[in-house]
């Protein structure tokens, strides 16, 4: 025992020893954190956090600050599912995995887990100039829309989301690898969209950090602001959020930073000074940092250079560089303002009559525009392009020479109030109406009844809010926000799911079914995690490359809503007419063993036996898993699982009696099935849990112990018995 542990204990030595040296090389990925090695019988706060992380994604433990046998599970499970060494220690390695998929549970002692240290030139000097376009080091964000781009854990659009990058923010190039660019930005490693990318050793647009006056109506472009850096500072900000509802105020400018409060959306801030990507602002008299691509800055300080440094104007003071438009709708009715060119995108907000919009771009049939700090799209039909609108609200009324002397209406809110049951009126009908276009499942009567608080809380459980069925001024501002995730949308993170769970409250199992079965999957959306689904899971696993276990992990989950999942049509490999026939005893070689007796005494956990299914001719292999009153066991490669479904048919409780080849080479009759069920040890078999294989028993012990299930077995095994021998056994 003391040698084993010293053993142990140099291993862990070394390897310590190796990360620590691999962390002093220039590293590819990132400089990632080095953690102390918890395992169990550890408590504390970094027990807590990592207990919390890994509750967050969906593993079975309670957060109570010990290492105990529940936790030690949950880490070795997170470990298989990640491709880890499945020892049930947390190290480095396992803890830097674990924090880059739940990076709000980072220890506040801890460092980051990205360094920012890592400079581009130093990653793979020579490699990169045959990977990034023209041999560029660096690029710059680059969106159509002005919008943030995912910043990703891996180059899928299902996989996590480390990050989103403002409008020019410099990134560092890696490796172009299609249409995914692995960068540095932010000091994080992860993938963006190549589209979405400007090469070149200067950003295409300079981050917000270095224009700020660009958040707020454009300067004219013949006249930039001579001191823009000081026309940010002590500046006012909006908080706008898309689904998250609030933005968290930190204590540093980092992901990592202490939550000092939680800022509502529509809040007004004071900016004192903006970060690259983070912003320093003052909220309720707290000091703290927020991320920048989450304020508008339409109410920013004038970025105007004093009356002495402008030079004299003539003519009209104001005369606009660009290109302005006027809302010039039927009868001074609003307009709907879009996130994207179609009537079918959300609308995030209501135009009134004779706003002035800047425009952005100009087509046929939309508009690109910016109002009031957002960039959205209008049908151009409703837009005079005037330099000064001509015209009033009301069709029978003379146009002033201004639109200033009609003072613009303030856009009163389109929710002004709080919505729950039983509440009435045009409110609630516009709601019902916007739920219906993002497929909720709601009728436009214009009362909050149950229908309706039902869809509001299926909606902001889609958009991580709290699911309490009342409509208030956070499910408004993500409904307002023109992000708003409809009801097929995938879940925001990826439960594991496995065979008999039934759907969340979050829909994740029925949004997975459906999701297979557009890629064509033999399954029914039916909110069960069933024998078909289940097979669907293993075919879909199969034909992706991904671990063959039948278990829908977040792995498996990010692959199907990524894009690029392969559909059922994708040809696999199949298994040979032949393979698996015969190779069964004679029945002179059949002997009738008692489990407790004769079996168990003699085998252990972990070893394989023969299965022969006399009916089908059919042999395939099975690992003993554990042993109580019956031989719980499993598939022992993928192979096995299909030629055992090949003998007994679609997976089932259906008992089979089948000869089973011992380790020391007997054989004996048994009755199984072959449903699998709970968990199992072997993850690439296509199986997704174990099946129980049944030996003789006393009858009178399995009636007192096993009075259903077994019986049955019991029952199987002595008719088969009897028919094979003529003898009766009791």
């Amino acid at each position: 025992m003391i040698r084993s542990a010293l053993v142990k204990r140099d291993r862990n030595s070394l390897t310590a020893w190796l990360l620590a040296a691999l962390m002093l090389l220039p590293a590819v990925s990132g400089a990632a954190a080095v953690f102390e090695t918890l395992r169990p019988g550890r408590q504390g706060e970094q027990v807590r956090a990592m207990q919390s992380a890994l509750r967050y994604l969906g593993y079975s433990l309670g957060v109570d600050g010990k290492y105990g046998p529940q936790t030690e599970n949950a880490v070795t499970a997170f470990q298989r599912e990640n491709r880890l060494t499945p020892d049930g220690l947390a190290g480095s390695m396992t803890l830097n995995e674990l924090y880059r998929q739940a990076p709000q549970f980072l220890p506040e002692n801890q460092s980051e887990l990205t360094a920012t240290q890592a400079p581009a030139p130093t990653v793979t000097p020579g490699s990169r100039a045959s990977t990034a376009p023209d041999g560029a080091r660096s690029a710059a964000v680059y969106t159509a829309n002005r919008g943030s781009l995912n910043l990703r854990s891996r180059p899928a659009r299902g996989n996590t989301t480390i990050a989103q990058l403002p409008l020019g923010t410099q990134v560092t190039v890696l490796s172009v690898q299609g249409a995914w660019t692995q960068v540095i930005a932010l000091g994080q490693h992860g993938y963006v969209q190549s589209s979405f990318l400007r090469f070149g050793t200067q950003p295409a647009n300079p981050p917000p950090s270095s224009q700020p006056s660009q958040d707020a109506t454009p300067a004219p472009s013949n006249s930039p602001p001579p001191v823009a850096e000081q026309a940010a500072v002590s500046s006012r900000a909006m908080v706008y959020t898309a689904n998250r509802g609030s933005l968290n105020l930190r204590d540093r400018a980092s992901y990592a930073g202490k939550v000092l409060d939680q800022i509502p959306c529509h809040t007004e801030v004071q900016v004192l000074s903006r970060q690259g990507s983070w912003s320093q602002v003052s909220y309720r008299g707290i000091t703290g940092y927020v991320v920048d691509s989450f304020l508008s800055y339409q109410i920013t300080q004038s970025t105007q250079a004093p009356a002495s440094a402008q030079p004299a104007q003539t003519g009209s003071p104001q005369a606009p560089a660009q290109r302005l438009a006027y809302v010039n709708t039927q009868n001074g009715r609003t307009l709907n303002f879009r996130s994207a060119p179609s009537q079918g995108n959300n609308i995030i907000g209501q135009l009134p009559y004779g706003a002035a919009l800047s425009v952005q771009s100009r087509g046929e049939i939309w508009c690109e525009v910016e109002y009031k700090g957002r960039s959205g799209f209008v049908m151009s039909s409703f837009l005079r392009f005037d330099t000064e609108p001509t015209q009033e609200p009301a069709p029978a009324q003379q146009a002033g020479p201004t639109p200033t002397p009609s003072p613009q209406p303030t856009e009163a809110p389109l929710f002004a109030r709080t919505l729950r049951l039983n509440d009435s009126g045009e409110d609630v009908s516009l709601l019902q109406e916007r739920l219906i276009a993002l497929k909720y499942t709601v009728s436009r009567t214009g009362v909050y009844d149950n229908m309706t608080r039902e869809a509001v809380a299926h909606f902001q459980l889609q958009n991580g809010l709290t699911s309490d069925g009342i409509f208030g001024s956070a499910s408004s501002a993500v409904l307002l926000s023109g992000n708003a995730r409809s009801a097929d949308s995938p879940p925001l993170s990826y439960k594991t799911l496995r065979i008999d769970d039934r759907d969340p409250a979050d829909g994740a199992l029925s949004a997975m079914q459906k999701a297979l079965l557009e890629l064509g999957y033999p399954l029914t959306v039916n909110g069960r995690f069933d024998v078909t689904t289940h097979q669907a899971v293993v075919a879909f696993q199969q034909r992706n490359g991904l671990p063959i276990s039948g278990i829908a992990t977040p792995i498996t989950q990010s692959t199907l809503y990524s894009g690029s999942a392969k559909p059922y049509s994708t040809p696999v490999e199949s298994l040979d007419a032949g393979l698996g026939k015969g190779g069964g005893p004679s029945t002179s070689q059949i002997k009738l063993l008692h489990w407790f007796n004769d079996i168990k005494p003699r085998v252990a956990a972990g070893q394989r036996v023969t299965v022969y299914h006399p009916s089908s001719d059919t042999s395939f292999t099975l690992r003993l898993y554990s042993l109580g009153n019956h031989a719980d066991s499993e598939p022992a490669t993928w192979q096995d699982t299909q030629l055992m479904n090949r003998a007994f048919g679609t997976p089932s409780w259906n008992i089979n009696t089948v000869y089973v080849k011992l380790p020391d080479g007997r054989w004996t009759l048994a009755a199984m099935h072959n449903r699998p069920h709970l968990t199992g040890a072997i993850t690439n078999n296509g199986f997704g849990g174990h099946l129980c294989v049944h030996f003789l028993r006393d009858m009178d012990e399995v009636l007192r112990n096993d009075p259903d299930y077994g019986a049955s077995n019991q029952r199987a095994i002595r008719k088969a018995w009897l028919a094979m021998t003529g003898e009766t056994v009791d």
